[in-house]
């Protein structure tokens, strides 16, 4: 080989070796920047944050510790509260069934006396409202869930009208029959229990109470809808329905919370897995009556009516006050009617509804 080969040689060797030196330490380069720096030890991190604050490590990280717990929720704890509140055992209410529990329910209420004390008399602004809206000139009414005959009694007294008692509770009509019996107006009362196929099927009433939420005893949606059909179809040509329920923003906030948690918690079955139904017990002379019941709003009378086949004519806050509280002063009742005057639908009490076939 000759000087010049050599050369050339020496020249391409060189060459190659600082490419290989320039891409080692690109490569060494890109490790460096995927690696982040090695940690200093927790005690030297301490110390330094330590010193950077001006305290002593300790009380800081006591701090941080502290604050980290107040940020974190106990989810556990959190739950096991929450599975107490809902308590999902007592979920289940099978819709099958709910009559016959309603029945033997206001037979133990009736039995003890406990309605009656709690609610002597109608309320007198929905008794007005019923005689300004037809029962005053009706010739027949049909009062569905009657119980001992609070409003029947008082219509009879003020109308010519025949009424149609039914109730699925016998304890609740043997008071309204003896109450009868003190009163001239025996022969314009029939009573009905439990079974209603004795309402018949042809359209021969003026009007038809659902009051003081019968209809939100039921059970579902399809329940009460069906319900309200049957009632349309026994309503004369030019027949009203008359309807109160009780207010979701007004009446049993603690079991709507609670059914509301076990239907996201999907622990509810059933009827109660339906927005709005709830379980609930009272206690009277100490004897726990449980009622399933259906909180309302103004919309949802609306929709259901509608559906049934209705057009609603009147939506209404029925009063501001508790219904015993009405029932049981005057004075009361008085102040209450001016109040729901001007109170709207949805924050009354109670809601109440007149409806005309559609």
């Amino acid at each position: 080989m000759g000087g010049d080969e050599r050369a050339q040689c020496r020249l391409r060797d060189g060459a190659r070796t600082r490419a290989l030196a320039d891409g080692a330490r690109s490569c060494g380069a890109l490790v460096d920047q995927a690696t982040p720096p090695p940690r200093r030890p927790a005690s030297t991190r301490r110390a330094h944050s330590g010193s950077q604050a001006g305290e002593p490590s300790g009380a800081r990280g006591a701090r941080r510790r502290a604050r980290t717990r107040r940020a974190a929720p106990n989810h556990r704890a959190i739950t096991a509260q929450l599975n107490r509140f809902v308590q999902p055992g007592s979920a289940d209410v099978k819709p099958n069934l709910i009559a016959k529990d309603m029945a033997d329910t206001y037979d133990r209420y009736f039995q003890n006396d406990g309605y009656r004390a709690r609610y002597p008399r109608p309320n007198p602004a929905t008794l007005e409202y019923l005689l300004r809206n037809g029962a005053a000139d009706a010739e027949r009414i049909l009062d569905f869930g009657c119980g001992n005959g609070r409003y029947a009694l008082a219509l009879l007294a003020r109308s010519n009208a025949e009424i149609t008692a039914y109730d699925i509770s016998a304890a609740s009509l043997a008071q309204f029959e003896n109450a009868l019996s003190h009163t001239p107006f025996g022969e314009r009362v029939r009573l009905i229990h439990g079974n209603w196929s004795r309402l018949g099927r042809s359209p021969r009433y003026d009007m038809i109470l659902m009051l003081f939420g019968v209809l939100s005893h039921l059970g579902d949606r399809a329940t009460r809808v069906a319900a309200l059909k049957r009632m349309r179809g026994l309503l004369g040509a030019h027949g009203r329905l008359v309807v109160s329920v009780p207010s979701a923003l007004r009446r049993r906030p603690r079991e709507l919370l609670k059914w509301s948690l076990a239907r996201r918690m999907h622990v509810a079955l059933p009827p109660l897995s339906e927005s709005g139904n709830i379980y609930f017990t009272r206690h009277i002379d100490g004897q726990p009556l449980t009622f399933f019941y259906h909180l309302y709003s103004p919309r949802q009378l609306r929709g259901e009516l509608s559906e049934a086949g209705y057009a609603v004519q009147a939506c209404e806050a029925e009063s501001l006050l508790p219904e015993w509280w009405i029932a049981q002063s005057r004075a009361l009742s008085g102040l209450d009617r001016l109040a729901a005057r001007i109170l709207p639908p949805a924050f009354g009490y109670g809601i109440r509804a007149l409806a005309v076939p559609a």
